[in-house]
């Protein structure tokens, strides 16, 4: 069964990494295609929302679990999103009406683009910070913790987050020995921008270990054909908010098959440690 957890957006849906309000208000007028209670989640099949996203599917938490009563997949909705500087929920959903659930066209994450664990993470022409050819499946034999950013992003609870985060795990790869074999990847939702020679000054930047930490770009389509297996969606908003994109970061165990996915920036670095702990180290 497909979980809703593999593609939530909760806390990343807040992260378009452009200037930013304390608080924001949107009207979402879509369609319920799935509900988790267990999660306080809603999937929504959305249209454009106007000055900040274009149409997608994507899920949503809501503030009060209670709004979920009463709904069911395929409701007509029409919402009310709340973007904080580092949160985003539902306030309100009100159905309009009922409509069989359908593929939409605007939708750009469906629930088969999503990768579920212990699925294998297929390989896409993707090129490392010294402009290296670079799959993950380059990588096999190796336990890997991969997120996405990008080097512009201002907002330092988002992409500025994740690498500071990659950067405390990788000092602690450093320290021990049973993770030796641990590689990190950081793959770029700005690939026009962030070419490898950016990447690599970046890398430089953060103390990045050549061999050890990974930053990756490719096409446009390739990049974010690769964002999509993880849930992950970037496009480019209303001009004062700049790109708008979702935060994942996965770990992927030796073999190159998904073992967990953190959504949004509440993670630790030593909850990832951990996992990678967990995942089964390569052969010798």
């Amino acid at each position: 069964m497909w979980r809703l957890g593999a593609l939530i957006v909760a806390v990343g849906v807040a992260g378009a990494c452009g200037r930013a309000p304390e608080v924001r208000q949107y009207e979402v007028r879509g369609q319920i295609l799935r509900i988790d209670r267990d999660r306080s989640e809603v999937l929504v099949d959305h249209e454009d929302i106007k000055g900040f996203m274009p149409a997608m599917t994507m899920p949503y938490t809501v503030n009060d679990p209670a709004l979920l009563d009463g709904k069911s997949p395929g409701d007509l909705i029409t919402a009310t999103l709340v973007v904080e500087d580092v949160n985003a929920y539902l306030s309100t959903i009100t159905a309009t009406g009922h409509a069989p659930v359908k593929a939409a066209a605007g939708s750009l994450l469906t629930a088969s683009d999503v990768l579920q664990n212990g699925d294998l993470v297929p390989d896409h022409a993707l090129v490392d910070q010294h402009g290296m050819a670079r799959p993950l499946s380059a990588l096999r034999g190796h336990r890997v913790a991969l997120t996405f950013m990008y080097t512009r992003c201002p907002l330092p609870d988002f992409c500025p987050l994740m690498d500071r985060h990659f950067a405390a795990v990788q000092d602690d790869v450093r320290r021990s020995r049973s993770l030796n074999d641990v590689r990190l990847v950081s793959v770029t939702l700005d690939p026009d921008y962030d070419v490898p020679a950016v990447l690599e000054r970046h890398a430089a930047t953060l103390g990045a270990e050549d061999g050890r930490w990974y930053f990756l770009t490719g096409t446009p389509d390739e990049v974010l054909a690769f964002a999509k297996r993880f849930g992950v969606t970037a496009e480019r908003g209303d001009p004062d908010i700049g790109l708008v994109h979702n935060l994942r970061t996965a770990v992927i165990d030796a073999q190159g098959r998904l073992l967990t996915a953190y959504s949004g920036n509440g993670w630790t670095p030593a909850e990832l440690v951990a996992d990678l702990e967990k995942a089964s180290a390569p052969a010798r």
